[in-house]
């Protein structure tokens, strides 16, 4: 199976371009959404204004609903062309991170699954009706996305060897970034699924050779700086007090917004996943029941599933939900089915 013809690979590969280069294309007949992205006009005509980078503000009201390195993007992206800088917030924050994580991917599922699925495998999640609608939104949830998986993939084309130093700068580093573009799920995702893998492989030992301590220092550094530059603005301490209270232990507890039901999620799948939640769903419901005989099961399967089964509680568990949320989980999501499919129906 790993010797793929060449016609094989050729016929995938101009798919992907295709692809990528035609959701490029359609950026630019997009129309902003009133709701949410011509908040973000605001946000970012009014950074522009008063120049301040660290203190977000929406009407002149305090604005610590999050970070600031995507709206430090589209300002740049703003000041350099009000005509066209929608598209390319469109596509630098959101169709060039797709097309990475599409390749992160590609190279996870070839090298712990095989060549044909990873080609197989990164087609459907990349074409998935939510995957694609989401790559088309100005948020910074596929930003984050990318950083999540850049940080993920360096852990398992490393794990069980030594990770080396210029490799935890890196994975470090990702995380880091990540906190600075959409929060906390920059952090807990990457670090959930790496304990649950280490756990199910029996080697929490090896959180020893990713230096924690180190990379938390190297974490808390940036947060440090990002928080000393907010204090020396004006409301510095107001919007720094906001950041902790409201909008990470309130996210956590009790949301301003988008508060649901912990089932929420579980109904809100069939709509996201739709073909794919058959083999979901029994793909799930049988790896939940041979979890006693997890040591036998391959690579792929640990790694989807250390990616959905602990984020997925998590996610479950806090206060606000939005179906974006679980962006970082959906190539589990489609691992799961697939490999559900290729085990009960291998011809």
């Amino acid at each position: 199976m790993n010797n793929l013809n060449s016609n094989f690979k050729k016929k995938y590969n101009i798919f992907f371009i295709g692809y990528f280069m035609l959701i490029g294309f359609a950026s630019f007949f997009r129309y902003p959404d009133i709701k949410n992205e011509l908040k973000y006009f605001i946000i970012i005509d009014q950074l522009i204004e008063n120049k301040n980078f660290f203190v977000l503000k929406y009407f002149n009201e305090l604005y610590p609903d999050k970070p600031p390195i995507y709206f430090w993007v589209l300002s740049f992206l703003r000041s350099i062309s009000k005509d066209t800088f929608y598209p390319l917030g469109l596509i630098l924050g959101g169709v060039i991170p797709a097309t990475l994580i599409a390749y992160l991917s590609f190279k996870l599922s070839k090298t712990y699954w095989n060549e044909k699925m990873a080609y197989i495998s990164t087609a459907i999640f990349i074409t998935l009706p939510f995957i694609f609608g989401t790559t088309l939104v100005l948020r910074m949830d596929y930003f984050m996305t990318a950083f999540i998986m850049l940080s993920l993939y360096i852990f398992f084309i490393s794990y069980p060897k030594n990770i080396s130093s210029k490799r935890l700068l890196l994975f470090y580093t990702f995380i880091a970034i990540g906190i600075l573009i959409k929060g906390g799920a920059a952090f807990v995702i990457p670090f959930l699924t790496i304990l649950f893998y280490l756990y199910i492989n029996t080697n929490l030992k090896y959180l020893k050779k990713m230096r924690p301590i180190s990379g938390t220092l190297i974490i808390l550094s940036v947060l440090f700086l990002w928080f000393f530059l907010i204090q020396k603005s004006d409301n510095g301490a107001q919007y720094i007090k906001l950041i902790l209270g409201q909008e990470t232990i309130g996210r956590v507890i009790k949301s301003k917004a988008h508060i649901r039901p912990f089932y929420y999620y579980l109904k809100q799948l069939p709509f996201t996943l739709l073909t794919l939640i058959p083999f979901f769903s029994l793909g799930i419901f049988f790896s939940i029941k041979n979890i006693f005989n997890i040591k036998k099961w391959k690579t792929i399967d640990k790694i989807a599933f250390s990616i959905f089964f602990p984020n997925f509680i998590f996610f479950s568990t806090i206060s606000g939900k939005l179906d974006i949320y679980l962006l970082p989980l959906y190539y589990g999501m489609v691992i799961i089915s697939l490999r559900f499919i290729e085990v009960k129906w291998p011809n």
